[in-house]
Parts: structure tokens; C-alpha cells; sequence
């Protein structure tokens, strides 16, 4: 009797420790620097991301997620202990991994470039697009602004009903000052769209701000705070590697290799539309849609969103299943050499596409 209780107690203690070894092995604590400003970047719909460097990063990439516990204020440059661990069956439109904050080991000042009476000229003209509302995404929404600098007048679309109004610029304290806004009254049909509406008018309605801004996005802080944040879902390819993605981006690529497996009449295409940064296809069953980085000899995939349509072959299931698992949020590096498009990993062929019209 004794031996079997300590039989099931050695038993149980053993799942204990491997339950710890697996948790501790799904989990792993990476240090990351994150700019000082966010960056018009492009998943679902328009965001506004964090630019980040890993260990081995040379550049600042886009980070499509968010770290949890930890508050992003402009103007301050981090370095941060961040525990990162790999999820287990991933949304489509989702990153592979969640991120949570260890500790902040650095917060460094960083100047910022504030609107100016050229800035203001800059931004002007350009349909700006609500990517964030203090501090939370808003997700693929109709809701944009445009600056009109010579009339010192606003207009845009709230999401259901159409907005417009004056401002003033106070070039001393570089603060904008919006006017009271006015809209058509249509009824929304969807009521998330109207509890957003809603909110972004209360949010821009009779308001002061400090702008601050980049090539591509455009902030309105009370203090330190982010309140709105806009994209112009403007985007470019890294100098150098122009010219082969205006010949990748000419044509639409099929899947006609995948980890050595031929695949014979694939209905797997892939498309590329470098001045968005975005790829879009069909996976088998469904069309998928993401963005991506490139540079001369690589290419990192952001998340891939897809339509949710059930597949009735299971082949051609497995096979959606695999080839989006393979390409999402990886790196890859690429070459086109007689009329097929390859990505490897390590340098092993992973993924051939054929040029197809």
C-alpha cells in the first residue's frame, strides 16, 4: 500500500516538474528598445505601431502587439525586459507570440519633432485615418480627418456621418485648438460604430492639443498623453530593393513548392503591393491579407488575416493550414531566378512560388 502511494506521489511530482520544464521552455525573457515614437503601419486595417530593435536588429521594425503592463509614452526612448511566450493555437490575425513586461531597465528623454507652421503646412491636405483613441486600437473603422491650413478648417467621416468644422494654430505653444464639430445626422445602423463615433467627436470636440507627428502618422497628446492617433497608410520598400519588387509586384505568384513537397495545381497564390507593404492571396478555401517588411534579400511577414469560409476538403484544408502557419510573422530570406519566387529559412528552400499572369 505504501508503495503504490509513493508510486503515485513520485508519479505526480514528476508531471509537476515536467508541467514546470514545458511552461518554463514555452516561455523566454528577451530584451527589446523601443523608439520614442510609433510608426504608420498597416495589419488588418491602419495602425499605428511601436518601432522596436531585438538583440541582433540593425534597424527599427515594426511591432504589431502590444506589451502587457507596459505604457508607451512619446518622447522617451525604453530598454525593456519582456517575457515572451509562443501561444498555442493562433488566431489568423494574431502574432504568434504575447509579451508581457519584466521591467523597464532604461527610459531615456528623446526629442520629438512638435507641429511647426511648416509641419502644420505638411500634414495638411492629407486624409489622415484613426488608428488609435487613447491609447486603444480602433480597429478597421471608416473614421478619418483632413487639415485644411489655408482656411484653418477640419473635415472627415466620424464613421457614420460626416464632420467638419475650423481650428486654430497657436504657433507659440505649437498647440492646435479644434473648433466645435458639426455633422450630418444619418442614423448608424451598427451600434459599435456609433459608440465610436460618438466617442471621437466628444474626444476632438472643442479640444486643445500638442501635435507631433512623422512621415507618416499624426498624433494629438494632452500633455503627455496620446488621445488620438492617425495614419496616412502611407508605407515604402527599403532603398536599394526597388526595382525587384516592382517585377515581383507585376505578377501573381502560385505555390508550387512547400518545405521539398511539390504541389501539383496549387490553388495557393500569393500577391504583392509594395507601396502599402501588403500581401493578399488565396490560401485553398480562403482569401488572406497582411502586411510585410522588405529589404533587398529579405522579406518578414506580418500576421495573416483571412476569411473564415470551411473548407470541405480536407486535403485542401491541411494544406491552407500549413502553408498560413509557414508564412506567418517569419522572416525569410528570398531570391527570383527563372520565373520563381523562393524563400528560405536557414538557408533551405521552404517556399516556391511560379510566375503565373
Amino acid at each position: 500500500m505504501l508503495k503504490s502511494i509513493i508510486t503515485k506521489k513520485g508519479i505526480l511530482s514528476l508531471l509537476i516538474v515536467l508541467g514546470s520544464i514545458s511552461s518554463t521552455m514555452a516561455a523566454e525573457v528577451i530584451r527589446l528598445i523601443v523608439k520614442e515614437d510609433r510608426a504608420a503601419c498597416t495589419g488588418v486595417g491602419p495602425m499605428n505601431c511601436l518601432q522596436v530593435k531585438y538583440k541582433n536588429s540593425k534597424n527599427w521594425e515594426f511591432f504589431y502587439s502590444e506589451i502587457q503592463g507596459f505604457k508607451h509614452q512619446e518622447g522617451y526612448r525604453y530598454t525593456l525586459s519582456v517575457i515572451r511566450t509562443k501561444r498555442k493555437n493562433v488566431p489568423a490575425d494574431a502574432s504568434i507570440y504575447t509579451y508581457k513586461l519584466k521591467k523597464v531597465i532604461k527610459k531615456e528623454k528623446i526629442a520629438v519633432a512638435n507641429l511647426s507652421k511648416s509641419d502644420l503646412t505638411a500634414v495638411a491636405g492629407q486624409k489622415w485615418s484613426l488608428v488609435r483613441m487613447n491609447g486603444k486600437e480602433v480597429g478597421i473603422s471608416k473614421i478619418h480627418l483632413t487639415l485644411d491650413a489655408k482656411g484653418n478648417k477640419f473635415s472627415g467621416s466620424a464613421g457614420c456621418n460626416t464632420i467638419f468644422g475650423g481650428f486654430s494654430y497657436d504657433q507659440k505653444n505649437r498647440e492646435i485648438k479644434m473648433g466645435n464639430v458639426a455633422s450630418t445626422l444619418m442614423a448608424c445602423s451598427d451600434d459599435k460604430v456609433m459608440k465610436l463615433e460618438y466617442e471621437y467627436t466628444q474626444a476632438l470636440n472643442d479640444k486643445r492639443f500638442r501635435v507631433a507627428h512623422t512621415a507618416n502618422t499624426m498624433t494629438f497628446y494632452k500633455g503627455d498623453e496620446s488621445v488620438l492617433e492617425f495614419s496616412n497608410g502611407k508605407g515604402g520598400t527599403e532603398e536599394g530593393g526597388n526595382d525587384i519588387w516592382k517585377f515581383i509586384a507585376s505578377y501573381k505568384w502560385r505555390l508550387i513548392q512547400m518545405n521539398g513537397e511539390t504541389q501539383t495545381e496549387s490553388p495557393v497564390t500569393i500577391n504583392f503591393s509594395p507601396a502599402e507593404q501588403r500581401f493578399s492571396g488565396n490560401s485553398g478555401c480562403n482569401n488572406y491579407f497582411g502586411t510585410y517588411q522588405s529589404g533587398k534579400e529579405t522579406i518578414t511577414f506580418g500576421p495573416a488575416a483571412s476569411t473564415r469560409r470551411a473548407c470541405l476538403d480536407q486535403n485542401l484544408s491541411a494544406l491552407e493550414s500549413k502553408f498560413l502557419g509557414m508564412l506567418g510573422t517569419k522572416e525569410f530570406r528570398f531570391d527570383v531566378a527563372d520565373q520563381t519566387l523562393n524563400l528560405y529559412q536557414n538557408d533551405r528552400l521552404v517556399l516556391m512560388f511560379g510566375l503565373t499572369k
